[in-house]
């Protein structure tokens, strides 16, 4: 896995997430929201908190990377760590 940025709590109560974590978060989102989109019953509470936060967060400033350009490979990763072993 690659390296993620922690998300950082302020003493105010805000909480700062930076970087690929902000993206990972879009990403979840995204990935959530086209799961449920593509499932014939689908939980009107889920698709309300899921509306309200993605007005809490607004929009994505760019292009969304896909969950294995945040994350890495996991095959490659899984070859990697036995190629080590051996």
């Amino acid at each position: 896995m690659k390296y993620m940025h922690k998300a950082i709590w302020q003493s105010d109560g805000n909480l700062v997430i930076r970087g690929n974590t902000r993206a990972l978060l879009f990403r979840a989102l995204a990935d959530v929201r086209a799961d449920l989109a593509g499932r014939e019953e689908s939980d009107d509470q889920l698709k309300r908190t899921l509306a309200a936060l993605q007005e809490v967060l607004g929009a994505y400033d760019g292009k969304l990377p896909s969950a294995t350009e945040l994350l890495g490979d996991p095959v490659k990763e899984r070859l990697s760590r036995n190629l080590l072993k051996g």
